[in-house]
């Protein structure tokens, strides 16, 4: 069972922040159930650390493909109550490097998905991209395109 263990964390390494509860083969995909460890969270509007538990909710993301099979994190994350009496609002809290805010792909993929579309824009990136499991529609991969900042160097002159 150790050897299990070891092997899960060695495949999913760039998923460490999170405790890694279940790992499905699903055959064409791989679901894997985690949640978040059982730290306090930071209150995006005040900053004050919170480890009171509002609720849980799930977040659905995908990740870096293995065995050119898709693989989807499936995470609870907790809903906290900022302390601070001027505050009192609820926040879910992040897991920075692996879920961003508002995002559907680990940063991990994130990263391999700029360097596809930095090289091959449009169709011709959306088709290595299905090919390497990580499907994307040519109009995302342009977005994603759009998002990488331009080289900034100097000219001679």
């Amino acid at each position: 069972m150790e050897d299990v263990n070891k092997l899960v964390q060695t495949v999913f390494s760039g998923l460490s922040p999170l405790v890694i509860e279940d790992v499905v083969d699903e055959g064409e995909r791989i679901v894997v159930q985690a949640r978040t460890p059982q730290d306090t969270g930071v209150c995006p509007m005040c900053g004050a650390s919170s480890g009171r538990v509002h609720g849980y909710h799930w977040r659905t993301v995908v990740d870096v493909p293995v065995d050119g099979r898709r693989v989807v994190v499936r995470v609870r994350v907790r809903r906290l109550v900022c302390p601070t009496r001027g505050c009192r609002h609820t926040f879910r809290e992040q897991m920075p490097g692996v879920l961003e805010r508002y995002q559907r792909r680990t940063a991990r993929l994130k990263r391999q998905v700029k360097a596809v579309v930095k090289e091959l824009a449009g169709r011709a990136g959306s088709r290595l991209l299905a090919i390497l499991a990580m499907g994307l529609s040519r109009h995302t991969a342009l977005r994603a395109l759009l998002r990488i900042p331009l080289p900034t160097g100097r000219t001679p002159g």
